[in-house]
């Protein structure tokens, strides 16, 4: 049996990869899994995660939300039960796909351990690694604007969660609507060459 594709989003919150996720799964001619990091963590138990702030800090042995005293997320650590559910959750996806599903996976990997478990899992599959990007102002003023988000999340990651520079593609949500962020992504697939990113990706934490 043939391996799925993944399409992997990675973006910060409120970046649009969920919207982009939905329009994929009506554009695709065949059936695509929605999954992603929101849905793992939304299975898992509340005292995996911890509040803290920077006057009393504390560990967690799942995720610390460290906030400020205005109650803003400032940063949010993973502790050794944290990585054991992404570890896991990317294995899970590479079943999936090696059982023939496709899958669309939404993810925020701000993480550069989170990053080469998702590298580890995934590397000898198909996969697109696509970039979601808006500027910080669109996906702050998205995140006050929605009002089911934690205030902070954008910030937190913005300014790490595209460091490793590595994509086979990326799009720009404040200047494309998600279909069309889809239909990119799909004529990609379709007509472009192979995947190669997280192959150079593998080779680039290697050699740090």
């Amino acid at each position: 049996m043939d391996s799925g594709t993944i399409i992997f989003l990675n973006g910060t919150s409120s970046a649009g990869k969920s919207s982009i996720a939905c329009a994929l799964q009506e554009l695709m001619p065949v059936p695509y899994l929605h999954t992603g990091i929101d849905h793992f963590l939304l299975r898992m138990p509340a005292k995996l995660h911890a509040d803290g702030d920077d006057i009393m800090p504390c560990v967690a042995d799942g995720f610390l939300w460290v906030r400020s005293p205005d109650k803003r997320l400032r940063e949010l650590r993973i502790g050794p039960k944290g990585y054991q559910l992404i570890e896991g959750m990317y294995r899970a996806i590479a079943a999936l796909a090696t059982s023939g599903l496709d899958i669309v996976v939404d993810d925020v990997v701000f993480d550069r351990r989170a990053l080469a478990a998702a590298v580890l899992a995934l590397v000898d599959l198909h996969v697109l690694f696509v970039g979601v990007r808006c500027p910080i102002e669109v996906a702050v003023q998205r995140e006050q604007a929605r009002g089911d988000r934690m205030l902070g999340l954008v910030q937190a990651h913005y300014y790490t969660i595209h460091t490793h520079g590595v994509y086979d593609l990326e799009v720009d949500t404040s200047l494309l609507r998600p279909e069309e962020c889809a239909y990119i992504i799909q004529q990609r697939l379709e007509h472009g060459p192979s995947p190669t990113a997280l192959q150079t990706l593998q080779a680039k934490l290697a050699r740090e």
